[in-house]
């Protein structure tokens, strides 16, 4: 009985650690009539104006014109652009989760990385180094014998987000592109979750106008 229930545990276990991989789940939607990309200088600007000159702005900028530039863009680097893309960021104050579970507990970890580069997509253009970042969240491991005790967890979740628009560089001209993608999690540096929220945001760019979709972007298990 006892062997039994050791490989009950050990069963469970692993299914557990299979539940739990390494995933950030982002929901993106979109409203749309862009056409099919010919080679059009874009320029990449902050729709709140407080993040005119911000080096966290030029971090995303850059992340998302690079995607961009994957769809046949290509950054205006000075020149008149044909379009302009709006960006704005956030994360919220986050809401406390009391969450009574089983005696099994994971970690996760969110990753960063590193580099000099240049901003070509950016309305300003200069190098800079982005500093390698460690983080996120731990949950200490603690494992009881199946049945013989619970545990109690709080932590906060935070919902957090990144907006879109791309519109021709002239006044009073219509949006072409309207996307928003947002994911809910306990970490709240957003510059540790932001590269995988903009890998989901162009999952399938620009997708069906009008629709939603759940996108899972695995967290590399080095990162």
């Amino acid at each position: 009985m006892d062997r039994f229930l050791k490989i009950a545990i050990t069963v469970l276990f692993v299914g557990f650690l299979a539940a739990c991989q390494q995933t950030i789940k982002s929901d993106v939607m979109r409203f749309h009539q862009l056409p099919q990309p010919n080679g059009e200088k874009i320029m990449i600007v902050p729709m709140n104006p407080n993040n005119t000159g911000s080096l966290e702005f030029a971090n995303y900028a850059t992340l998302v014109g690079n995607e961009l530039g994957r769809y046949g863009y290509v950054p205006a680097d000075g020149a008149e652009p044909d379009l302009i893309v709006e960006l704005d960021y956030g994360v919220d104050e986050g809401q406390q989760v009391v969450r009574h579970t089983g005696s099994m507990m994971g970690a996760m970890y969110f990753g960063g990385y590193y580099g000099r580069f240049y901003h070509p997509w950016y309305m300003y253009r200069y190098p800079f180094y982005r500093p390698m970042y460690y983080g996120g969240f731990y949950d200490p491991f603690g494992y009881y014998p199946l049945g013989m005790q619970s545990r109690t967890r709080t932590y906060v979740n935070y919902n957090r987000h990144l907006k879109m628009v791309i519109k021709p560089n002239r006044n009073g001209a219509q949006n072409l592109y309207e996307g928003e993608v947002k994911s809910k999690g306990r970490n709240n540096n957003l510059h540790e979750v932001m590269p995988y929220m903009v890998q989901a945001f162009f999952t399938n760019f620009p997708g069906v106008s009008g629709s939603s979709e759940r996108v899972s972007v695995e967290i590399p298990e080095n990162s």
